[in-house]
């Protein structure tokens, strides 16, 4: 799986067919592997030592599990967190659905229709699309592109009406 992650970087020089086959293929590996987007956080945090997300120290340990999920103490300022602190899967509570959720927003469905397909409410696949595309935003800015690059611009709306105390 470590190999499948670390050739990410190949898919954005394929082509549009090549880059459609890369991500259903993607999506079914990880599908037989019966894994979800912790599972990749699981492998993200393998493969490097966690940091604490509030002081940005090394020196952490293991502090027990929460529905089978690792929790972490920071030695220098007594924090807990898990692997997915930070993260655009923090505090869901349907993250085995991520990834569908996920392939169907590459597919480029609706909003109604991601949540249709994946069994999640309307408000619930906004939030999902916001959180992926922060991330996303944040994701690599050393991408080096070669070849023909088309680019165009993703312009939302964003509406807060009818959201008087609370905000997304």
């Amino acid at each position: 799986m470590k190999t499948l992650f670390n050739n990410i970087n190949e898919h954005l020089g394929m082509s549009k067919e090549d880059s459609k086959a890369f991500f259903d293929n993607l999506y079914d590996f990880l599908l037989q592997n019966e894994a979800d987007v912790v599972d990749y956080q699981g492998l993200k945090i393998q493969s490097t030592p966690p940091l604490c997300p509030n002081c940005r120290s090394n020196d952490i340990v293991k502090n027990g599990k929460q529905k089978g999920m690792q929790n972490y103490r920071c030695k220098h300022c007594g924090r807990q967190f898990r692997i997915t602190t930070g993260t655009f899967v923090y505090r869901l509570q349907k993250s085995q659905l991520m990834l569908e959720y996920i392939r169907c927003m590459v597919a480029g469905k609706s909003l109604r229709a991601c949540a249709r397909e994946v069994g999640i409410s309307l408000p619930t696949s906004f939030a999902w699309r916001h959180k992926i595309l922060a991330a996303l935003k944040n994701f690599d800015k050393n991408v080096n592109f070669f070849g023909i690059v088309e680019i165009d611009e993703l312009l939302m709306d964003y509406s807060e009406k009818g959201r008087k105390y609370s905000s997304v």
